[in-house]
């Protein structure tokens, strides 16, 4: 079964220092067996409450290795570090 980490950005507070984490964050997705579906974009709002500035979508071929992705050390320290940069929510989402 597959596995999707949906990230969305709903504010950027530094988007300069974001930038700088881009890279190293795609490294660790794809270090963990994981690909970018989706990161950056126009985003069009077509019902709800939210508004996000950005969104990243990333796909794994399992549930388990997108947990290994969320709970590794490096990629927690990547989030403390994006936290200082953007409010964001982050999903693991299971599905086909």
């Amino acid at each position: 079964m597959k596995a999707y980490i949906v990230t969305i950005d709903s504010e950027v507070t530094d988007p300069e220092g974001m930038a700088g984490l881009g890279s190293q964050l795609l490294a660790e997705v794809e270090a963990h067996g994981g690909r970018y579906l989706v990161r950056g974009g126009a985003i069009s709002v077509y019902g709800g409450d939210l508004a996000p500035a950005r969104a990243a979508i990333s796909e794994f071929d399992s549930p388990e290795q997108a947990r290994a992705l969320l709970e590794s050390e490096r990629f927690t320290e990547l989030r403390k570090q994006r936290g200082q940069f953007v409010r964001a929510n982050t999903f693991l989402i299971e599905g086909v």
